[in-house]
């Protein structure tokens, strides 16, 4: 019997939406290597918004993407065995049990605006943490996925966010609403500080990991 994930297809979409149309909107934002405030923004609306007890988790992250190429995604960096610092590493939202990614419908976008050009699906990426495989080379299926999470680094990376980026969360936060009601009208000041309407758009997704 297939687990239920915590959040419907409809929430994590909306999340979603939400954080990545704020950091498009700011014009400056590499939205592609915003892991972390897509983290940090997506546990703050699971605790407001859905009353979860979300945490911000990082470290090292590896998934499978394409079993017939053996292809995985890796976020991090190989040496003696999967390793993860401040210049590489992966930030996710861990509640309840679950892993859940808010940045993994763009996961081939970032990975190619890095110069790897893999062709990963824009899918929901929201999996029981009881899945996670005990070591890396044990991935085979097209989401079979490896997490080594370090407590020490997640803070370090919440620590050294920036006041803007803080806001930047805060405003995803406020501009957030559950499905099906729509999103509030609100504005943000673009690079000159005028204020420019927020609309709700992000690649679509297409599927489920």
């Amino acid at each position: 019997m297939k687990t239920r994930p915590l959040l419907a297809l409809p929430d994590y979409e909306r999340i979603y939406q939400v954080i990545y149309s704020v950091l498009e909107a700011t014009e400056v934002a590499r939205t592609h290597r915003a892991c972390i405030l897509f983290t940090i923004a997506g546990t703050l609306i699971l605790r407001e918004h859905y009353k979860l007890p979300a945490m911000i988790s990082a470290g090292f992250m590896g998934m499978m993407v394409d079993e017939k190429s053996s292809t995985v995604a890796m976020y991090g960096r190989m040496g003696d065995g999967p390793e993860s610092d401040g210049q590489a590493f992966h930030a996710w939202v861990e509640c309840q049990g679950w892993l859940i990614d808010f940045m993994a419908p763009i996961m081939g976008m970032a990975f190619k605006e890095d110069g790897h050009p893999l062709d990963v699906p824009r899918r929901m990426l929201q999996k029981p943490l009881a899945e996670r495989k005990s070591d890396i080379n044990e991935l085979q299926r097209a989401g079979d996925f490896y997490l080594e999470h370090d407590s020490a680094l997640a803070e370090s990376l919440i620590d050294s966010q920036s006041a803007g980026s803080i806001d930047l969360a805060n405003v995803c936060l406020v501009w957030f609403r559950r499905p099906p009601a729509a999103v509030k009208e609100l504005a943000l000041g673009d690079s000159h500080g005028r204020p420019k309407k927020l609309v709700l758009r992000a690649p679509s997704i297409e599927g489920v990991w």
